[in-house]
């Protein structure tokens, strides 16, 4: 169900505790501490984007741009389960447009724009109970290999996503609105498509918004072709990967610009290079010149970097929910799961994170909504605290043995996995395996270097993980990715289910946001796996003069075709 075609729904690992960042706003430059309060209101919000904005024209031609993260590859076809992470997407959406960003420029506010380099024109109607999509497609446009960007690129996404994994064997993330298509048809020529389905999905201006190399259908290039294999032939961008521009023994991947792209803007940079480097190796690597931005979490970094000479410090609202994520395929009772979910001090948790850094922001009720969007509601159950967690407890049958409960000889137990080696992070491990402990509840913590992060997701070998998520600009289309059960490796619930697939049918915008509060409310009490305490700010430290580059809300570097063509260096 979920569609990572659009690349503008929720994107898992944006916010992995001690890898990314949800970082502090500042408060004004003097104090060592920073500070901050959250937005308030979409208009609120705007006012938190901190970019240094600057006309690409009057940006230099040329220059280097050195960036970091915390995971890169192995597996670089980011529409893999595997590759399917932000620090992938970060590194590659400069010279993987199609079947990244694809068809649509994203504005800070979360508006679209239809990108021209990729698509000329793209409707939608709804007629006697079908959905019709018709889109004019480039004619310039090609992936680096040659090959034309038309209908069989198209097609290519439908055999991908138009069954079901089991079905077709392809490890990616499943997209309903593909099962929906009928027909994909010449609408004149093969630049012109017509796209119609059997019943209508809405919101429609994100449907079939991306095209994909028609070699991907193969199964084993699919699956494994990238697997420390950047392989960007079957890509297109303003950038493309360098010759030899993947070294997997220093873990750089080295871009530089693409003579193949037909764009009207031009990459600016000469080169940008993404290495992985550990939270502290990126701190030291950034004082000593050798990184030219990077997001951070704690507040001795914050107090480490500024002042530094040629360096901004540039906060704003971030648009992402940090959770707990909890797994039902290794925590299987339903019942321990609710618990949990009782039993999270999330208001404790929040102030782990926070306390050192002097933000404030209201408790977070949902995943897939951001306080100040259109029908946001707190979502989260009423019934909480370790008294409710243990009536939970001892109505399924658990009773006390010692200070752990019990149910048929097992225990209450599970592990709490994280990620990375900072103060914060370990700090609110130790504060989540606390709040069990007083609920009877037995959590062991997990330490996972950064690195790890990928293979940890990818094989979901974490029994509840401290991440979070990157909030989408659609909430129904985000729960529908979250919540449905073919996305969670078959759990779920039926009723749910069948929600889901009504939800993105309904035309009417407030009755689909009214149904997504109802979905993860069901999700919620029936299922029971992301848990909710945080939203936060961001903070980057960048150097001064690179432009278009820092907290800028719903304008990612994954989400919006035209991002990349706009960074760059002021003379």
């Amino acid at each position: 169900m979920k569609t990572p075609v659009s690349r503008r729904n929720l994107l898992m690992g944006t916010v992995a505790l001690g890898t990314t960042g949800l970082l502090a706003a500042c408060g004004g430059g003097k104090s060592n501490k920073p500070g901050g309060t959250a937005a308030t209101d979409s208009a609120d919000v705007l006012s938190r984007v901190n970019v240094n904005k600057q006309e690409y024209s009057s940006l230099k031609k040329g220059g280097e741009l050195r960036l970091v993260v915390t995971s890169l590859g192995p597996n670089f076809n980011t529409l893999t389960q595997t590759g399917y992470t932000s620090s992938n997407l970060d590194a590659i959406n400069a010279c993987n447009i199609p079947s990244g960003a694809g068809f649509f420029n994203v504005d800070y506010n979360g508006d679209l724009s239809l990108n021209s380099d990729l698509c000329l024109e793209h409707k939608a109607e709804t007629k006697d109970g079908k959905q019709i999509i018709r889109m004019k497609l480039n004619p310039k446009a090609k992936f680096n290999d040659g090959t034309p960007m038309d209908i069989e690129a198209v097609r290519a996404c439908w055999t991908l996503y138009g069954k079901t994994t089991e079905e077709t064997g392809y490890e990616l993330l499943e997209s309903e609105a593909w099962k929906l298509v009928e027909s994909i048809e010449e609408d004149g020529d093969k630049f012109s498509v017509k796209i119609t389905t059997k019943s209508p999905y809405y919101p429609a201006e994100s449907l079939f918004a991306t095209a994909v190399h028609p070699a991907l259908t193969d199964k084993e290039l699919f699956n494994q072709g990238f697997v420390d294999k950047p392989l960007d032939q079957y890509w297109a961008g303003p950038y493309k990967v360098a010759e030899n521009g993947w070294n997997s023994a220093e873990k750089t991947l080295t871009l530089v610009p693409n003579p193949n792209w037909w764009g009207e803007k031009k990459a600016l940079l000469d080169r940008i290079v993404w290495r992985e480097m550990t939270t502290d190796a990126i701190r030291a690597a950034f004082k000593n010149g050798d990184v030219d931005a990077t997001q951070f979490v704690e507040n001795n970094t914050y107090t480490e970097l500024k002042g530094q000479a040629g360096t901004d410090i540039r906060e704003g609202q971030r648009t992402g929910v940090r959770d707990v994520h909890l797994n039902p395929k290794r925590i299987t009772d339903l019942a321990l799961r609710r618990a949990i979910a009782a039993a999270l001090d999330r208001a404790q948790l929040a102030n782990v994170m926070f306390s050192q850094l002097g933000w404030s922001e209201p408790m977070p009720g949902s995943i897939v909504f951001m306080p100040f969007q259109r029908g946001y509601e707190d979502n989260y159950p009423k019934e909480t605290g370790a008294g409710a967690a243990k009536k939970i407890l001892e109505e399924a049958g658990y009773k006390l043995n010692g200070d752990i409960y019990e149910k048929d000889g097992k225990k209450a137990e599970f592990s709490i996995t994280y990620f990375g080696g900072e103060a914060t992070t370990q700090a609110l491990a130790r504060s989540f395996a606390e709040q069990m402990s007083r609920a009877g509840i037995k959590a062991n913590t997990d330490s996972q270097p950064g690195s790890n992060y990928t293979s940890v997701i990818g094989s979901k070998s974490y029994e509840a993980m401290l991440g979070g998520f990157g909030t989408s600009l659609d909430p129904a289309e985000s729960a529908v990715s979250l919540y449905h059960s073919a996305n969670n490796d078959g759990v779920g619930d039926p009723e749910i289910d069948k929600f889901c697939e009504e939800l993105l049918t309904v035309e009417s915008r407030e009755e689909q946001l009214k149904m997504t509060n109802k979905l993860e409310k069901m999700h919620l009490e029936k299922v029971v796996m992301y848990l909710p305490y945080a939203n936060g700010p961001e903070y980057y430290a960048v150097k001064s003069k690179l432009a278009n580059y820092g907290p800028s809300l719903f304008k990612t570097s994954y989400t919006s075709a035209d991002y990349w063509m706009n960074v760059g260096w002021q003379e």
